[in-house]
């Protein structure tokens, strides 16, 4: 499927906003994985979608496979390196969690395992796992995990109009479980699938916008306020997901569906080469960014310098771009049977 421009630009924006909130210089940069979530919903679902309307089926195998493809070997190979590479430089009294975290990253139940490990993502510890940021991936492999098997089940039930219908009532349960769960048990809240499906339900529900309906450009100043208003209001002691989630869910759904109407100056912005840039590498720049921050902190002992910590992004964005182009790029376009 060819990209656009204008989704490459949100993923460019929303690892930006993940690196600079855990470089410290915002206070709610954890929204640009809630802009993830929708995206990958969108068009997940809207792949799976086009296939059955063309086929009747879905030819799981295939999509399986291009997941694999696209998504393990980037991910294992910076989880081999990190793990690596701290294993060297931790202290000795490290390596019997750092061995349990990246276990726990390799078969993507980390989310869980940290849930129940009560590593707090938006209150991380003095040394925080070097590969928490792995959570949100074992979420979305999670949802690729089910999520065509209950597509098809609701195309053979009905069609287009069941698929919609179905993916409706997950996303408000989906919801409804968040909001309970954040008042209950936030951690839990925060990592699970169960709690975040309404995210990319959202993403999904894009889909079935009747394509009669124009949407003003205007609406796209609304996203942008939103989402910079969710990066520097929203602090680590805001419940989240929650309501609180609402606010990048909103503002990315807006901007995915009025993807043809974005105002000139967005558009110049998203489609410079800069922007799409990082939009290609987003997911091993994501990948990179926390162990890159993390282990130079655990070697030296202390919190980094801004300039340190700026020395830090330089490098992930050169170990991003190398990644993409050795590793991510080759292997996604494998001939593998």
């Amino acid at each position: 499927m060819k990209r656009i421009p204008q989704i490459q630009a949100l993923r460019a924006f929303a690892v930006a906003l993940v690196v600079i909130y855990h470089a410290g210089i915002t206070s709610g940069g954890y929204i640009g994985v809630d802009i993830f979530y929708v995206i990958s919903g969108f068009l997940i679902t809207g792949l799976l979608l086009r296939e059955l309307e063309k086929s009747g089926t879905l030819a799981l195998k295939a999509f399986y496979l291009r997941r694999v493809k696209r998504l393990l070997p980037t991910s294992f190979f910076v989880l081999a390196v990190t793990a690596i590479t701290a294993w060297y430089l931790y202290p000795a009294t490290m390596r019997a969690d750092l061995g349990r975290d990246i276990a726990a990253a390799g078969i993507y139940i980390s989310n869980y395992l940290f849930a129940f490990w009560q590593m707090d993502y938006q209150n991380l510890s003095a040394v925080p796992p070097v590969v928490i940021h792995y959570w949100s991936l074992a979420v979305e492999e999670q949802f690729y995990l089910f999520w065509p098997f209950i597509i098809l089940a609701l195309f053979k039930t009905g069609g287009r109009r069941r698929v919609a219908q179905g993916i409706t009532v997950i996303t408000v349960m989906s919801f409804l479980f968040s909001l309970y769960q954040t008042s209950v048990e936030p951690i839990w809240a925060f990592y699970s699938l169960p709690t975040r499906a309404w995210e990319l339900g959202v993403g999904a529900l894009l889909l079935f916008i009747p394509t009669r309906i124009r949407f003003s450009p205007n609406y796209l100043w609304i996203a942008l306020a939103l989402l910079i208003y969710g990066t520097f209001a929203f602090r680590d002691s805001t419940p989240f997901p929650g309501t609180a989630a609402l606010v990048p869910v909103i503002a990315t759904a807006i901007a995915i569906a009025a993807v043809n109407s974005w105002p000139r100056p967005l558009n110049l912005v998203g489609k410079h080469r800069l922007t799409q840039w990082l939009g290609e590498i987003s997911y091993p720049l994501y990948l990179w960014h926390w162990p890159l921050l993390v282990i130079p902190c655990v070697y030296l002992g202390r919190n980094l310098h801004i300039f340190e910590r700026a020395l830090c992004v330089i490098a992930t964005l050169i170990c991003a771009d190398l990644t993409h182009r050795f590793i991510e790029e080759p292997l996604r376009h494998a001939k593998l049977s």
